[in-house]
C-alpha cells in the first residue's frame, strides 16, 4: 500500500519537492573517465637563444622530450599583451628552433622597437602547451640588419 501511496504521489503531483527528491534519489548514473592528456605538458627543457657570426639572424632552440605539433611565437607590445601569432622559419623536433632576420614578418611588423621580448609558444598533438620567453635587440638606424640575442643567451 506504501508503494501505491507513493507512485501515486509523485503521479499527481501530491508530495511536491519531498516526493520528487524521494524519486531522483533512486537513479543511477555510471560514469566512465579516460585520460588522453598529460597534463601540464612537460616544460622545454632547455632554451636558448643564439646568433650566427654577424648578428643577422638570432636563432631561439626549444629542446623537450617530444616533439611538438606546431611552434609559434609571437612579441610583447607596448600594452602588455602579446601581439599576433607567427609561424615562418621555424624547424619541429625534440629540437624545435625559430630564426628571426629583420625581414621576418614578426620583426617587420615590430621594426621601430629597440628591444623585442618573444613568446614561444610549443603545442603538443594532446593540446597542451609550454611557454618560454627570449629577449632580442633590433639595430636602430644604419641598416646593420642586426638582430641580437639578449636572453636567454647559449
Amino acid at each position: 500500500m506504501a508503494v501505491c501511496v507513493f507512485v501515486l504521489t509523485v503521479m499527481l503531483g501530491l508530495g511536491g519537492t519531498a516526493a520528487s527528491a524521494l524519486w531522483q534519489q533512486s537513479a543511477k548514473a555510471t560514469m566512465t573517465v579516460t585520460a588522453a592528456a598529460t597534463w601540464p605538458a612537460p616544460a622545454f627543457s632547455g632554451f636558448v637563444c643564439s646568433n650566427d657570426s654577424n648578428k643577422t639572424t638570432a636563432t631561439l632552440r626549444a629542446t623537450g622530450t617530444r616533439a611538438p605539433a606546431s611552434l609559434t611565437y609571437s612579441a610583447l607590445q607596448t600594452n602588455g599583451t602579446y601581439g599576433p601569432s607567427y609561424t615562418d622559419s621555424v624547424t619541429l623536433g625534440t629540437v624545435s628552433s625559430v630564426a628571426l632576420t629583420m625581414t621576418s614578418p614578426m620583426i617587420v611588423a615590430n621594426r621601430s622597437t629597440s628591444q623585442l621580448t618573444i613568446r614561444v609558444t610549443a603545442t603538443y598533438s594532446d593540446q597542451t602547451e609550454t611557454t618560454a620567453t627570449a629577449v632580442v635587440q633590433l639595430e636602430q638606424g644604419n641598416n646593420s640588419n642586426k638582430v641580437t640575442c639578449i636572453s636567454p643567451l647559449a
